[in-house]
C-alpha cells in the first residue's frame, strides 16, 4: 500500500511549529538541568515515555499527509504539538537533573491538557465535516441512481431506457406504436473540423429541435454517438413517417452557428412499426437494418457532405 505525500508540502507552518516545539523542549531541558549518569537512568521509563513521544510525532505526520490546510488541521496540529511538548519534557526528565527551584514541572504539566482540549475541539469539527461529506455523498449517489438513464450531453434518456420502454409496450396486447431512428449525416467530419465541444453543442441543439417537433407522449432518447431514437405511441407507420420527415426538414433548415459560419446538416432516418410476437431486440434489429439501407441509398445520391454559409 503506497502513501501520498503531496499534501505535506502544503503545511510549511505546521512543520515549522512541530520542529520548533521539539527544539524548544530540548533547549529548555538542557539549559535548566544537568545530565544524569547512565547508572541513574531508568531505561524502562525511557522506553515508555519515549514511545509516547514517537507515536505523537507519527500521528502528526499522518495528520499532515492526510488533510489539506484549514481550521481542523490547525487545531489538531497545535493540540498535538502541545501534547508532544509535555511528553517530550517528561521523557527528557529521565536524562536530566533539574534544580528544585526550576519551573519545569509547570511547563511539563500545563501544555498537555490544553493540547487535549484543542484536539477534542478539532476532532468535533472533523466529525462535523465527515457528516457533511457523507450527506453530500448520499445525495450524489441518489442523483446517480435517479439519473442513471440520462445522457450527460443531451440530457435525454439513454438507449437502455428506450429498450425498457419498447419491451414494456411490446408486452401490452394490441399496443400500436412506431419506433424511429435519426442519424446525423457526416457528424464525424463535423467533429474533426470543429472539435468535440462543438459536436456536443450540435447534439444538444439537435435534441432540442427534435423535442420541439414531437408530441408530448412521444419519447426521445440518445441512441448512439450521432443517432437519436424515438418511440411514438398510437401512431400508424404512415403518420410516424410523416412526423420523422418533419424533423428531418427542420434539421435541414437549422443554421448551426460555429466558427463564423452557419453549418447546415441533414438526417438519415428509418421508421418501423411494432409487430405482434416480436421482442425488443428483433424490432431494433429491423430498425437498424432499414437505417443502413437508407444510408447506402443516401451515399449513392449526389448529396453534399456538409453545407456551409458565411455569417
Amino acid at each position: 500500500m503506497s502513501m501520498s505525500f503531496s499534501l505535506l508540502k502544503l503545511h510549511p507552518r505546521m512543520l515549522m511549529a512541530t520542529l520548533g516545539v521539539i527544539s524548544a523542549a530540548v533547549v529548555l531541558s538542557f539549559s535548566i538541568g544537568t545530565s544524569k549518569s547512565a547508572a541513574e537512568i531508568e531505561w524502562l521509563d525511557v522506553v515508555g515515555e519515549g514511545g509516547i513521544v514517537l507515536l505523537t510525532v507519527v500521528w502528526q505526520f499522518f495528520l499532515l499527509i492526510s488533510r489539506p490546510p484549514g481550521r481542523v488541521t490547525t487545531l489538531l496540529t497545535i493540540g498535538l504539538c502541545c501534547f508532544m511538548f509535555s511528553t517530550l519534557l517528561d521523557a527528557l526528565d529521565e536524562f536530566i537533573h533539574y534544580p528544585q527551584h526550576a519551573l519545569l514541572p509547570l511547563f511539563e504539566s500545563v501544555p498537555a491538557p490544553f493540547g487535549m482540549i484543542l484536539m477534542t475541539w478539532g476532532l468535533y469539527l472533523w466529525h462535523q465535516e465527515l457528516l457533511t461529506l457523507n450527506a453530500q455523498l448520499r445525495r450524489r449517489e441518489g442523483d446517480i441512481r435517479e439519473h442513471a438513464h440520462v445522457d450527460l450531453v443531451t440530457r435525454l434518456y439513454r438507449a437502455d431506457y428506450m429498450r425498457e420502454q419498447i419491451a414494456q409496450h411490446l408486452s401490452q396486447p394490441a399496443g400500436q406504436f412506431c419506433v424511429a431512428v435519426v442519424d446525423i449525416d457526416h457528424f464525424d467530419a463535423f467533429n474533426r473540423r470543429y472539435g468535440h465541444p462543438e459536436g456536443d453543442r450540435l447534439l444538444r441543439e439537435m435534441a432540442e429541435l427534435i423535442l420541439m417537433n414531437v408530441r408530448m407522449k412521444d419519447l426521445v432518447c440518445r441512441y448512439a454517438g450521432d443517432r437519436f431514437i424515438l418511440m411514438m405511441p398510437d401512431l400508424s407507420l404512415k403518420k410516424a413517417s410523416q412526423q420523422v420527415q418533419q424533423i428531418a426538414n427542420a434539421v435541414r433548415h437549422l443554421a448551426f452557428k460555429t466558427a463564423n459560419q452557419a453549418v447546415f446538416h441533414t438526417l438519415t432516418t428509418a421508421v418501423v412499426e411494432a409487430k405482434q410476437q416480436e421482442n425488443c431486440e428483433a424490432m431494433l434489429s429491423r430498425l437498424n437494418q432499414l437505417l443502413e439501407q437508407q444510408k447506402d441509398v443516401s451515399q449513392e445520391s449526389p448529396r453534399a457532405t456538409l453545407c456551409y454559409a458565411g455569417r
